[in-house]
């Protein structure tokens, strides 16, 4: 998707070059960069389903739940643009591999983690690791032709949604056999084993004309759709982590589901997600970005309205499947956007302001659903990500977003 009129970022031409190696070595190089993408996913989502459970087995309230939870977006918040930024100076690669290995340290350290505030903590640490993604996601992009970013980034969107559908289907049932712990550990080996595979596929080298600079970033960070498509994603992250990764795996549980059926009603989200990632591309082309965020939102809307009725874990997975075919579908355009609105040389700087923008929600949704839920109950949190689902589509149609 590329922006038209003054939607584009900086308001200059495309300003690099990229010494491309021959074909079959690209080829090789985007598998391995896949690979290791969906290695570096699962390793921090491994153990996702049975983490607020985890917490609360150590000793956590629905309060310190939503805490531990949101502690994961603290270094996203913090960290993704200075990464992003970093990453444009100095190579991507270097930060890619770096996330692997923290996102391994923080599996380790959830393991040992003796009480909710060391939970806090580790958690902060994989939340670091995640801010990798921005370099992650850029250096994937980067082997492709700067006119085909869409499909770059429904491709590796695709391997980020097959990680979590794989991480959160095996995790539950780990978690079941060989208890808690287990997932921790087997998502630390899983990271070190994408960080060594990350390290065997070379970084295309870019070439710029334009020198960075304090001012690249701040022009980046004012682009009016950056901005819009970062509003409309602290929305959707909102109710991602506040609902799908926070409070459903409790509410599951409340209705009688044991740790496996809970990883195969998250599952049931991703794996749909899947599929509204793969679509997106077709959806945005034929009707428009602003059309596919809207079915995105109406999809969402009615799952989580529908989810604080039912009793059913069978209808309970069904409504996570649509919640998760609209996430899919929004997440790949928002993101498509993201990329699209700067020039190649200075795209993960783009990434990292987009992405860090939009961590704002994943901290304020399970760290506003935790008190919602100890105040009102858990069923006050879907209609908190419901409202939030709302204003998103609101910003969308105010004024619609660029068609490529």
């Amino acid at each position: 998707m590329t922006p038209t009129g003054n939607e584009a970022s900086s308001a200059e031409p495309n300003t690099a070059t990229v010494d491309e190696p021959n074909e079959q070595s690209m080829t090789r190089y985007i598998i391995t960069v896949a690979v290791a993408t969906y290695f570096f996913w699962i390793s921090l989502y491994l153990y996702v389903p049975v983490l607020p459970l985890h917490a609360q087995e150590l000793g956590a309230n629905l309060e310190m739940v939503g805490i531990v939870i949101a502690s994961y977006a603290i270094g996203q918040l913090l960290l993704r643009i200075p990464i992003g930024a970093g990453s444009d100076i100095v190579g991507r690669k270097p930060f890619a591999v770096g996330a692997l290995i923290l996102s391994a340290l923080g599996a380790v350290w959830l393991a040992l983690s003796p009480d909710p505030w060391s939970l806090f903590a580790a958690r902060t640490l994989t939340g670091v690791a995640a801010a990798g993604w921005v370099a992650i996601s850029v250096l994937f992009a980067s082997y492709y032709p700067a006119n085909n970013t869409s499909r770059a980034m429904a491709i590796i969107m695709s391997v980020n949604t097959m990680a979590l559908v794989t991480a959160t289907f095996i995790g539950g049932i780990v978690a079941d056999y060989f208890g808690n712990l287990s997932t921790f550990y087997g998502a630390a080996g899983i990271g070190f084993a994408g960080a060594l595979l990350l390290l065997s596929s070379p970084e295309p080298r870019i070439i710029a004309t334009t020198r960075y600079s304090f001012f690249t970033l701040f022009n980046v960070l004012k682009t009016p759709l950056l901005l819009r498509v970062s509003a409309i994603a602290i929305t959707l992250q909102f109710v991602t982590f506040g609902v799908n990764f926070g409070f459903l795996p409790i509410h599951a549980e409340n209705l009688g589901a044991s740790k496996s059926e809970i990883g195969y009603i998250t599952t049931a989200g991703l794996l749909a997600a899947v599929i509204g990632t793969a679509i997106s591309p077709w959806i945005a082309q034929r009707y428009g970005p602003t059309a596919a965020v809207m079915i995105a939102v109406v999809a969402t809307l009615l799952s989580l309205i529908a989810m604080t009725i039912t009793t059913d874990l069978m209808t309970l997975g069904t409504l996570q499947a649509l919640n998760g075919a609209g996430r899919g579908v929004m997440n790949t355009v928002l993101i498509s956007l993201a990329l699209a609105s700067a020039p190649v040389a200075i795209r993960a700087t783009a990434m990292g302001s987009y992405q860090a923008l939009y961590s704002i929600g994943m901290l304020l949704g399970p760290a506003a659903s935790g008190p919602i839920a100890t105040e009102w109950g858990i069923e006050m949190v879907f209609w908190a990500a419901a409202v939030a689902t709302v204003l998103g589509g609101a910003i969308a149609v105010i004024k619609p977003l660029p068609r490529s």
